[in-house]
């Protein structure tokens, strides 16, 4: 795939310093989903649905971070997070 083929998929992608009202659509994955977790990811974002190892979650970007601190400042691992799609 050559460098030309690469600039329709990061073309307005978002970037750290996206500061705008505008949300995506991410994929918090965890060692499980339950209620405690659930709650502390809701401080910083609407989750949408709960799934067997995670949440689907329409955030800000610069939530995305925060998502991950609170998180790991509660000793709950993560194993991912990935930003699906930018939100009309």
């Amino acid at each position: 795939m050559g460098n030309k083929d690469l600039e329709k998929y990061i073309k307005d992608i978002g970037t750290p310093r996206d500061y705008s009202d505008s949300k995506y659509l991410v994929y918090v994955e965890l060692y499980k989903a339950d209620k405690k977790l659930k709650k502390i990811i809701s401080e910083h974002c609407k989750v949408i649905k709960e799934l067997e190892f995670g949440y689907l979650c329409e955030a800000h970007l610069q939530a995305i971070p925060e998502i991950a601190r609170s998180l790991s400042l509660k000793n709950h691992a993560v194993y991912q997070i990935v930003r699906l799609v930018k939100l009309p």
